[in-house]
């Protein structure tokens, strides 16, 4: 796999779950990117879960090992209008 690709939180939960396919695709990634809500969701979910001080450690270097790509107004809806080719509110 080559090129650049941000991943979504159920295949940074999967990586970082130790499944086979997941692990062989993010680590032939060239770049891990992580969007920032990514990051707020991995946080939440580890912090939240039973094994709240195993998984926050493990997801945070993870997340120290990723490009995180930062999120302002601007980006979101420069995002969305990629996505959807234009917005009726902005």
């Amino acid at each position: 796999m080559t090129g650049n690709l941000a991943l979504d939180t159920s295949v940074a939960i999967r990586y970082l779950n130790g499944e086979t396919i997941a692990v062989k695709k993010v680590l032939a990634l060239p770049t891990v990117i992580l969007p920032l809500p990514v990051v707020g969701e991995l946080l939440f979910g580890a912090e939240n879960s039973g094994r709240s001080l195993k998984n926050l450690t493990l997801y945070l270097q993870f997340i120290d090992a990723c490009f995180v790509i930062p999120m302002d107004k601007e980006k979101v809806v420069l995002s969305l209008k990629m996505i959807f080719g234009w917005l009726h509110s902005v």
